[in-house]
């Protein structure tokens, strides 16, 4: 059982690593979206503290209570105002496509967060079963999510990107391209996480 131990380690830690990449994100103002941002330091967050429920001193009720937030709080979008500043509060380009991810990564775990779990025999804490509240067949299929979204994102960030449009400027996020990488990086961990997790569970 030494490999699922450094495997769930080695998880840990990645996670760990993406949470405190957002907190830095956030307070040298390099993010370009700060609500999805702190919504996915939430996020790590409770991925870290399902897969190491023994260093967790929350309880589970309060971690699904903050990720159903956390999957609310991107989406509370007042409209650009007009005027020489829409652009500044305009919505990156994107972003509705991670705030989509987000609401379905952030909804699963607060449902594993309240569902009943029993532990399998010698197992670690991501080595858990959901009852009936949470079918073995929802887990499978949220796991098969995050895989294929893990897989796109290895691709992204090992095969070059082709060739930009006419316009490279307004058709990319904005931020430095090395920054988008490790944003990039810190998702695909993100989802390599979820689908071990989901997979242990089921």
């Amino acid at each position: 059982m030494r490999e699922p131990v450094i495997a769930t380690a080695l998880l840990i830690a990645l996670t760990g690593w993406c949470a405190v990449h957002g907190v830095s994100g956030i307070a040298a103002g390099r993010c370009a979206d700060r609500r999805l941002e702190a919504a996915e330091i939430v996020m790590a967050l409770a991925v870290v503290a399902m897969m190491a429920p023994a260093f967790d001193p929350l309880p589970q009720g309060l971690w699904a209570a903050l990720l159903a937030a956390s999957a609310a709080w991107p989406v509370r979008r007042s409209p650009a105002p007009a005027g020489r500043h829409q652009e500044r509060h305009a919505v990156p380009p994107g972003a509705w496509a991670h705030h989509a991810h987000h609401v379905v990564g952030a909804s699963a775990m607060a449902a594993l967060a309240v569902a009943p779990k029993h532990h399998h025999a010698g197992g670690t804490g991501v080595h858990q079963a959901a009852h009936a509240a949470v079918p073995a067949w929802t887990l499978l299929l949220l796991a098969t999510y995050f895989l294929g979204y893990a897989a796109v994102g290895v691709a992204a960030l090992l095969l070059p990107r082709p060739a930009m449009g006419r316009h490279p400027a307004r058709d990319r996020a904005p931020g430095p391209p090395a920054l988008l990488r490790l944003v990039s990086a810190r998702r695909t961990v993100m989802a390599i996480g979820m689908f071990y997790m989901l997979v242990g569970m089921s």
